[in-house]
Formats: structure tokens, C-alpha cells, sequence
């Protein structure tokens, strides 16, 4: 076994912490339209976008006066290889909520900067990891056309959120300082033992491969950390406005919940 294979998987572990936040959706479909055009069994046998009707759409939630909408979080729901578009539960829109409350605070926090510039090579290259996570890019357009996202729109949302994650990394990774002695406690308190328990006898130093990567690892460690919380904070800040009953389990324990005037 090589020496740092244990890295790679820390590090893909690190990411999928540090991931939280991803998409940007702005929504203009009716989550009335799916009870009304499907049949018995739900998303699943939802007829061609071209025959749909498009109706107004139902309010979830608003973020210091933005709106989120149901069709917000089943098109966040459709970019997920795990969910089954044809069973969509509350659990499923509750937890989508959580992620989207999250986006949108930090969508608010990036527009008071000056937009990154994106190349075309950024878009098409988000575009290609997106897809990849499905068993082919027919599947993925097929579940993108069952929730009513076009090319345009799906292009947009891309954009959007390119946007968000450019923020994140310069908010939340930029200055972030990982020191050498860090690299030296955590080489020996986590890499040493690690690959002794595998029986793998490790030198006393880290070499220049490791160290990168104990670096990559404690620097995606710390900004995980700062952003949770930023949003902790955020959230306290924020007006933020349950319209669904299910969004009342999204609001997270920071968050101070205010009910619509009536």
C-alpha cells in the first residue's frame, strides 16, 4: 500500500463537509402544477415539458425579502444523484431547504462585491462534473426536462452558482494559515498511526507529497469550519419567513423564526 493513499480519501472526506453549498436556483414553475398533471403516482409520470401548463408557483420561504419557491428546491433536488424524483418527500424539501437558506445568505454577502469574471471553459467544465454524476448525460437531460429546466435556464444556474463558490473561496479559504508545525502535529497524531495500522512503517518527517496534502486537508478543514460559522451568524441576522409548514423544521437552531404579517 502506498504510504499517503490514506490521504486521498481524507481529503475527499474533507470535501464532502466542506461542500455544503453549491447551487443558486431561481424558480418559475407551480409545485400545483405536478399534483394536477401527473398521475396517481407523482413526479414519476409527469407528462413532456412542452405539454405542462405553467401556474403560479408556491412559496416555501423569504430570506431578507427573497424568495424561495418549491420549484427552488425540487430543481436543487433533480442536480442529486440520490434522490428520486418520483418520491419526493418533506424530508427531501426540508433538507434541500436548509442547503438553499445557506446558498442564499451567502448569494446576499457575494452581491456586495464585484462579480467574478467566467471564463466559458469554468461554465462548461461545472457542467461536465455535474453530469458526470449520473450514469449518462441522456439520463441527467432526461431528469432536467422532467423538472422543467432548459438548456438557458440550466446555464444560468450554473453561473449562479460558479458565482457562490468563487465568494466562498475567497471569503472562507483565501487567508486561511496553516503553519508548519500544524503539518508536523498532524503528520503525527493522524498520519503516522494511521498507516501503522495498516502496517506500514512511516519515516519521522512527512516528504513534500504529504505535505501538500496536510496542507490542502487543514486548509479545507479551517474554511469549513469559518463558513459554518459565518452562517451560524447569518442566520441570526437574518429575517428569515417559514411559508410551508415543513419549512419550520429548516430553520435551524440559531435562527430566529418570524411568522408573515397577517
Amino acid at each position: 500500500m502506498s504510504k499517503i493513499l490514506w490521504l486521498p480519501t481524507a481529503f475527499q472526506t474533507c470535501r464532502k463537509r466542506w461542500a455544503p453549498v453549491r447551487t443558486l436556483i431561481v424558480a418559475i414553475m407551480s409545485w400545483a402544477l405536478w399534483g394536477a398533471s401527473a398521475t396517481d403516482d407523482g413526479f414519476g409520470q409527469s407528462p413532456s415539458v412542452t405539454t405542462r401548463e405553467f401556474l403560479t408557483d408556491r412559496l416555501v420561504a423569504t430570506v431578507n425579502g427573497d424568495v424561495i419557491t418549491e420549484s427552488d428546491l425540487i430543481w436543487l433536488l433533480a442536480f442529486d444523484p440520490g434522490v428520486n424524483l418520483a418520491s419526493i418527500t418533506n424530508g427531501d424539501l426540508q433538507r434541500v431547504l436548509t442547503a438553499k437558506i445557506d446558498l442564499l445568505l451567502l448569494a446576499q454577502e457575494a452581491a456586495r462585491f464585484p462579480l467574478a469574471t467566467l471564463t466559458t471553459d469554468e461554465v462548461a467544465a461545472a457542467k461536465q462534473r455535474l453530469v458526470k454524476q449520473f450514469p449518462s448525460e441522456a439520463v441527467f437531460r432526461e431528469r432536467l426536462e422532467s423538472v422543467g429546466l432548459d438548456v438557458e435556464t440550466f446555464d444560468r444556474l450554473i453561473r449562479e452558482r460558479l458565482q457562490v463558490e468563487k465568494y466562498i473561496t475567497f471569503r472562507f479559504q483565501t487567508f486561511v494559515l496553516v503553519t508548519d508545525e500544524d503539518v508536523l502535529v498532524y503528520y503525527a497524531t493522524k498520519v503516522r498511526p494511521a498507516l501503522a495500522a495498516v502496517g506500514t512503517v512511516a519515516p519521522e518527517m512527512p516528504d513534500d507529497e504529504q505535505r501538500a496534502l496536510i496542507v490542502e486537508i487543514l486548509s479545507r478543514e479551517r474554511a469549513a469550519r469559518e463558513q459554518q460559522q459565518w452562517l451560524a451568524a447569518a442566520r441570526q441576522r437574518a429575517e428569515i419567513i417559514p411559508l410551508a409548514p415543513y419549512a419550520r423544521g429548516a430553520m435551524g437552531d440559531g435562527a430566529p423564526e418570524r411568522r408573515p404579517e397577517p
